[in-house]
């Protein structure tokens, strides 16, 4: 592995970039995350991580640390993925506390001061995309329950306390590509537990970009089928909480399984019928099919689907084949 080593004294925040084919946008992002008002540049560093990137990024990565020496540090290694990238950022970082943006997106100059300010010894994360709840804070269960799984599950936007995450051994999931934002937040929740410990402030000082190349938005690959895998993986976490969160937790997880499931099939649905003649198809199919029939055991799951999507369920129980034909016709004009 190739990299320059970041200094052994603590900082306050350590900034994480895994960095790939983002060669256009990663000065700018960096520069972004340089220019922070009221924190002095000593008190946090920029670690990037160069996941394999082809397009030139890690030359970008290695002039920027050669231009900020001792506030951007940047190493290279084989492409792994998000999770892995990030793991190793938080491996090498030195900060109290860690902060992860993504290398298309940018962050203002108070991105910083707003979530340290509202810091105190038994802050173990700051979600600044949230309601604002005053000077109290949620336990890790209020946490799960209200924000995690009605939607707001990437780590941009938040600042976490590293020796939290650290003491209890928590990572990113190695070999998902879609997902592991989630698991990764409900893991830090659950340890947590009961612990009101996370705070909550509404404020939007990250800018987020939505890429048009990004893995939701691309056609059918194998990898979709990491999305379904990460539903079952989060309702085994949700699961653990037992009595600590409600029944509300679990329909709001089935639906958004439901609704995961429909996605997939509806991509499958965009390929014509000699592309989605092969094994993986089929496979990503029956998944789908296994996940909507389990979600649906869940009391209050089908009632909280729209009605545009109570119909799609329907139509893909009775005959999948059919689901994909209408649905394809439909989105294809």
């Amino acid at each position: 592995m190739n990299g320059m080593s970041s200094m052994n004294d603590e900082k306050l925040v350590s900034i994480i970039i895994p960095v790939y084919q983002a060669k256009d946008t990663l000065r700018e992002c960096v520069l972004s995350c340089l220019n922070q008002k009221e924190v002095n540049a000593s008190e946090f560093e920029v670690i990037l991580i160069d996941d394999g990137s082809t397009d030139g990024s890690g030359k970008v990565c290695d002039e920027l640390a050669s231009e900020y020496e001792g506030k951007v540090f940047a190493y290279h290694i084989k492409n792994g993925g998000v999770s892995n990238a990030r793991n190793l950022g938080m491996e090498k970082a030195t900060g109290r506390y860690i902060a992860f943006v993504d290398a298309d997106d940018k962050v203002l100059d108070e991105y910083l001061e707003n979530m340290l300010r509202v810091l105190d010894d038994a802050t173990v994360l700051v979600d600044e995309i949230g309601t604002d709840i005053g000077t109290g804070k949620l336990s890790g269960y209020q946490y799960l329950e209200n924000y995690l799984i009605t939607g707001n599950s990437h780590v941009w936007g938040k600042l976490f306390l590293r020796k939290a995450i650290s003491d209890e051994n928590i990572r990113f999931k190695d070999g998902l590509t879609i997902g592991e934002d989630l698991l990764f937040l409900m893991d830090i929740a659950l340890s947590q537990g009961k612990e009101h410990t996370i705070k909550c402030i509404d404020k939007a000082d990250y800018i987020y970009t939505d890429n048009e190349n990004g893995a939701m938005k691309t056609a059918f690959k194998e990898s979709f089928l990491d999305q379904l895998a990460c539903w079952k993986l989060a309702e085994e976490r949700l699961i653990s909480a037992g009595k600590y969160v409600s029944r509300y937790a679990h329909v709001s997880l089935g639906v958004s399984m439901v609704l995961t499931a429909l996605l997939v099939v509806g991509k499958v649905a965009m390929l014509d019928e000699k592309e989605r003649d092969n094994d993986l198809s089929r496979l990503a199919i029956d998944e789908s099919k296994k996940q909507i029939l389990h979600a649906l055991k869940t009391r209050g799951v089908f009632a909280g689907l729209s009605m545009g999507h109570k119909l799609k369920v329907m139509i893909f129980r009775i005959s999948p084949n059919l689901y994909l034909k209408l649905y394809g016709n439909y989105k294809r004009g």
